[in-house]
């Protein structure tokens, strides 16, 4: 005599992941077993054949049975715990790292993110908010849809340019990109190699001559990566710190001597 028994099991689990932005958040995500802890799902298929076998034997394969799907239910809930634990731990993780914009108060910028604080001359001033997205926003008026998606991977958050003519102007801008989508293939990517890959890299309409070689400066008890050049016969300094694994910080400066402006800065906490 012969009998078939079907048993199915198996337990689906679904792992998060999720990128941010310019401001990091975690998209929906969309209902899969995990979102359901007591979800479980069947299928596999056991055929047994039934012999005269002793009443122990039948006892036997039941316990077997019995203690499998117990075993499973253990390894579910184990892994609902992994899966809160994770996506618990993310959230965390991405909301230390989430971008806080700086406040501009008349001639202070002053950042809590990147812990600095810049106070240029007392008779100029940096942009208001308005003034400053209009500024932000301009330049891709020319961009094709490529360079604007590279280009929005960048925040400007501060930025002041005044001078008594246009061979004296001076200027400081204060910049955070998301490195893991201004540069998904390297998003570790350190502030060092950051300045050379794209602060150092020039257009070709651009002639950028007296290019320092980047060095490791201390300022306000950070470490910064600090290289110079002349464009346009301006001098320019450029600053890059990595704030957290997903913001790199990048102060560009003109007009200034690297003395004069690092005078200027203090730690904002």
């Amino acid at each position: 005599m012969k009998k078939s028994i079907i048993i199915t099991l198996a337990v689906t689990l679904c792992a998060l992941t999720s990128c941010g932005k310019d401001n990091v958040s975690f998209p929906e995500v969309a209902t899969s077993p995990a979102d359901k802890p007591n979800a479980v799902a069947i299928s596999a298929e056991i055929t047994t054949e039934l012999t005269s076998a002793k009443p122990s034997e039948t006892t036997v394969t039941s316990v077997t049975n019995d203690t499998t799907i117990v075993s499973a239910e253990t390894n579910n809930k184990e892994a609902q715990v992994t899966y809160t634990n994770t996506a618990q731990l993310e959230n965390e993780t991405a909301e230390n790292n989430a971008f806080s914009a700086g406040i501009s108060n008349g001639n202070v910028y002053t950042s809590e993110f990147a812990d600095i604080k810049i106070t240029i001359p007392e008779n100029v001033h940096f942009l208001n908010s308005d003034d400053l997205n209009t500024h932000y926003i301009m330049p891709t008026r020319f961009m094709s849809e490529a360079e604007k998606e590279t280009y929005f991977t960048g925040t400007l958050d501060a930025s002041a340019c005044y001078g008594e003519d246009m061979e004296n102007v001076k200027y400081v801008d204060v910049w955070f990109f998301n490195t893991k989508l201004r540069s998904p293939e390297a998003p570790d990517i350190t502030a060092a190699e950051f300045m050379q890959r794209n602060e150092l890299s020039f257009s070709p309409d651009i002639e950028a001559t007296d290019i320092s070689a980047p060095e490791t400066v201390e300022l306000c008890g950070k470490s910064y990566i600090k290289a110079s050049y002349t464009v346009f016969d301006q001098n320019h300094i450029n600053y890059v710190r990595r704030i957290n694994d997903d913001y790199i910080m990048s102060i560009r400066v003109s007009g200034f001597t690297p003395e004069d402006f690092e005078s200027r800065l203090e730690a904002a906490n």
